[in-house]
């Protein structure tokens, strides 16, 4: 088997593992904002420990440091806009926005990395989203939390483009120790201003008391979840294009409805959910053939165009 190839497997059994998210989230009796410190500074915690056996992280220059810190504001936007999307709403919907990354990168990749837009990508991010909404055409109840997702997608565009240029220049357990850094401290920030706007006029305070097994399940999140398929996911793409990542990341509606309906029966087995799935399926796996098409298609003509210059 390529390493391509191992690449490619380890990127769905990340996307598999990422898709349940918003079903423990919804496990965990605790509001999404005190949920989110929570993750980000067990994560934090654990990655400090971790961090010392593969890489020092005093190596490296304060501008490098500020940068992947800075980082972490997205990661904060990220996570936490998925999180209220799925107390909102539910698992399923939740997943619905944040698949609509793809599209975003379709067009955001290009004006961020200053090279044209190729129109196949947004045909097939274009494609997806057609999947996702014959997916969920019933379920748009939950309006606020699908635009919550969907705005949440936004910057998990932005997170993965940036991802994607920080896989190439460091070890992805530095550049997720940091990453973890600063979406604490953008946490953190956030806390006061979330009391003053969002719970003092409601006359509650923050909620931190949770049980045992909803902390168990933070824990879970912060080390499954933020450490491990965060890194393997930063360190997948050195290989693999920012949109084919997002790309593939649309199965994770597929891959979270089946455990929403494990976990809370959530009713979507429908003629429209094999349609969309088919969509979804489609544009996952036409995407590299089209990618590899165009490749060949700029080399031959490359090609051609050198050898009319030589007869001339």
């Amino acid at each position: 088997m390529s390493s391509n190839v191992r690449t490619y497997i380890m990127l769905h059994m990340i996307v598999l593992l990422s898709s349940f998210i918003p079903s423990i989230v919804l496990l965990i009796d605790m509001p999404a904002i005190e949920l989110l410190f929570l993750r980000t500074l067990s994560a934090f915690v654990m990655l400090m420990v971790l961090i010392n056996k593969r890489a020092a992280p005093k190596l490296f220059k304060r501008k490098e440091i500020i940068h992947m810190l800075s980082s972490g504001i997205l990661v904060f936007f990220y996570w936490g806009l998925s999180f209220i999307s799925a107390k909102m709403s539910t698992a399923s919907v939740c997943l619905v926005g944040m698949a609509t990354t793809s599209l975003w990168i379709s067009f955001l990749d290009p004006i961020l990395s200053n090279r044209k837009s190729r129109p196949f990508q947004v045909l097939v991010g274009m494609n997806a989203i057609l999947g996702i909404y014959i997916i969920f055409n019933s379920d748009f109840d939950y309006g606020w939390g699908l635009a919550v997702g969907i705005i949440g997608a936004i910057f998990g565009a932005l997170l993965t483009i940036y991802n994607a240029k920080l896989a190439h220049q460091h070890d992805a357990y530095v550049v997720t120790f940091y990453q973890m850094g600063g979406a604490l401290i953008s946490t953190t920030i956030f806390l006061p201003f979330y009391y003053y706007f969002f719970l003092l006029p409601e006359g509650k305070s923050f909620q931190f008391d949770a049980s045992a097994m909803d902390y168990i399940l933070i824990l879970g999140l912060a080390f499954v979840f933020s450490i491990y398929a965060y890194s393997i996911f930063i360190s997948i793409m050195k290989s693999i294009p920012p949109f084919t990542v997002a790309l593939v990341s649309n199965l994770n509606p597929v891959y979270g409805t089946a455990a929403a309906i494990l976990l809370f029966q959530e009713s979507v087995m429908n003629t429209g959910f094999y349609i969309g799935t088919g969509l979804l399926l489609l544009s996952v796996f036409t995407y590299p053939v089209l990618s590899d098409y165009m490749k060949n298609y700029k080399k031959t003509q490359l090609e051609k165009d050198s050898k009319q210059k030589i007869k001339i």
